[in-house]
């Protein structure tokens, strides 16, 4: 068995740079991904330290970032609708839409307690907050240098 690098060693911070110069990983070519949910997949992406995702949860974070984006144009249609609408018969009733971002919101919560993303961290919660908390640094670094041109794309 291999000794685990702890989250706060230096090694582990020189990784966490060298992961955020990468770029992002693309979604699974098998995973089919609208336009919408690229934005999403980033932010899930970006969620964890690199070295986290394992090629199913890249599998689960596409169906994240999926369900986001419909969830986000379902929610839209929404607003424009109300609540509250009429039927065929001129009858005020709930939404249909209300149900099924109730249903959406269920599978998010579920795929995000599947790839252990909110709430309590699954393991010891100091290696993985460390790790994502360099992770984090490391990014905000890179973006600097981006914008200052220092860091050759």
């Amino acid at each position: 068995m291999t000794k685990r690098t702890r989250a706060d060693s230096a090694s582990s911070a020189v990784k966490a740079m060298f992961d955020a110069a990468k770029p992002l990983p693309e979604p699974p070519a098998h995973v089919v991904m609208t336009d919408a949910a690229i934005p999403y997949w980033n932010d899930v992406i970006r969620a964890r330290a690199r070295d986290e995702w394992t090629e199913l949860d890249l599998v689960i974070g596409a169906q994240l970032a999926n369900c986001m984006a419909v969830f986000a144009e379902q929610e839209a249609e929404l607003r424009i609708e109300g609540t509250i609408i009429k039927n065929d018969r001129g009858t005020l009733v709930m939404n249909p839409r209300t149900t099924v971002l109730e249903r959406l919101a269920s599978r998010e919560m579920a795929l995000m307690r599947t790839l252990r993303m909110g709430g309590k961290v699954a393991g010891d919660p100091r290696d993985e907050l460390g790790k994502r908390s360099i992770q984090r640094q490391s990014a905000k670094i890179r973006e600097e240098l981006e914008e200052d041109d220092l860091l050759a794309s």
